[in-house]
């Protein structure tokens, strides 16, 4: 690379070394926010798995509910 291109790190002050520790502390950043992303997804997912059980959970207590409605009134029976 030439005297002062992009990524050379020769641009800096501190010559190619700092470039060095600047890339590894930009990639350490990147990936924080890539991991803290996805915390936040995999977060919202498992609230989303929760109310879908709870949902399921409340169907299947309707559907026990009619059921047993059913057999009382002698409806559930085959003539």
């Amino acid at each position: 690379m030439s005297e002062g291109a992009t990524g050379s790190g020769s641009s800096r002050a501190t010559g190619s070394a700092g470039g060095d520790s600047w890339t590894k502390r930009e990639a350490a950043a990147e990936t924080k926010y890539i991991r803290e992303e996805e915390q936040a997804k995999l977060k919202a997912l498992k609230e989303k798995l929760k109310a879908q059980r709870k949902h399921l959970d409340d169907l299947d207590q309707h559907l026990d509910d009619v059921i047993k409605e059913s057999n009382a009134s002698g409806q559930g029976e085959q003539k």
